[in-house]
């Protein structure tokens, strides 16, 4: 089965206010299965204007990713971050050969 990925871009404003979102983000990924690829705060942007945020998450199935992402704990999360961020989030499928 193909996995599922939330794929962020963006800039954080106020660091230290998204640790509460952090925090529980990252406490709350185990319990849907999925795990952090990539989380990079400095990224090397060579195109575009994206912002200096990458973030990768992956999940068992693309069924997982949406389940997630409409979850009434996750969007209790997304207050938590957008007073201090300007953040991108798509939702992906591993694209299986």
């Amino acid at each position: 089965m193909a996995k599922g990925y939330w794929i962020s871009t963006g800039t954080i404003h106020t660091p230290l206010a998204m640790v509460p979102y952090i925090s529980r983000l990252t406490d709350w990924l185990p319990t849907v299965g999925a795990k952090f690829l990539i989380r990079d705060v400095n990224c090397d942007v060579r195109e575009g204007s994206p912002g200096s945020l990458n973030v990768i998450i992956e999940f068992p199935s693309l069924e997982a990713a949406v389940s997630a992402y409409e979850s009434t704990d996750y969007q209790s999360m997304i207050a938590l971050r957008t007073p201090h961020s300007d953040l991108t989030l798509t939702i992906s499928e591993e694209l299986v050969a």
